[in-house]
């Protein structure tokens, strides 16, 4: 009787045991791993952070900027008036240095850098739009004028691909919003007309992307969010 008894006992004593290691179990969180694709844990994505450089000497705005050989160029703008101020910052001394002037005066203009050498076409000049490309080289620190653009256009914007400079859009002369893209060859100094954007606009973005020039917002009797995609090929 005795040893029923006890047997009794063992088999009570194992389930309690088994079912208090269950209940902690389930009520324990996992815990679960999230891997990249190296199967390391990864950490919250930073936000960055922003410094404050060396100030601009020249305060303008409506201006364009280009980088050449690790050098950021701030061209053309206006305050109250348009600028043909050019100005160099390095970042590796956080110093600016006044360089050669623009040609003419002018805002809401654009850059492109190619082959070490900076363009500066369009933009504002006396409330007019312009047709102008000059082509800045920092080796002689010298500006040359090359072919005008076919049309005269302001608030356009430029892009480089395949060693041409594309100007999209803008405004032109008689107030009107321009869907105009035009590519300039500084090897024979010519322009092409090409395809011209689905939605005309002004005050847009453009960038290109593997091959593919991008022209981003604008406005056209209001502000845009189109996005379209130009395929030189």
């Amino acid at each position: 009787m005795s040893r029923r008894l006890s047997i009794v006992c063992t088999m009570i004593i194992f389930a309690f045991v088994s079912a208090a290691s269950g209940c902690s179990s389930a009520s324990s969180p996992s815990v679960v791993s999230h891997s990249g694709a190296a199967g390391i844990q990864k950490s919250p994505q930073s936000l960055g952070s922003w410094t404050t450089k060396a100030p601009m000497p020249t305060a303008r705005d409506g201006l364009a900027a280009g980088v050449i050989n690790g050098i950021l160029y701030a061209v053309g703008g206006d305050n109250r008036f348009e600028y043909n101020t050019n100005e160099a910052y390095d970042p590796a001394t956080d110093t600016w240095t006044a360089k050669a002037s623009m040609p003419q005066k002018r805002n809401l203009l654009a850059v492109g850098a190619i082959n070490g050498i900076l363009y500066a076409v369009g933009g504002n000049n006396i409330r007019k739009a312009t047709k102008t490309l000059y082509a800045y080289d920092p080796t002689t620190n010298t500006w040359t004028t090359k072919a005008p653009m076919p049309t005269a256009r302001l608030s356009l914007g430029a892009s480089v691909l395949g060693g041409k400079l594309y100007a999209v859009g803008g405004l032109e002369t008689n107030n009107a919003y321009s869907n105009r893209l035009e590519a300039y060859d500084p090897v024979t100094n010519t322009w092409t007309t090409k395809a011209a954007m689905p939605t005309a606009r002004e005050g847009l973005a453009t960038r290109v992307l593997n091959g593919i020039l991008y022209a981003v917002g604008g406005d056209n009797h209001g502000v845009l969010n189109t996005v379209e995609a130009y395929n030189p090929r």
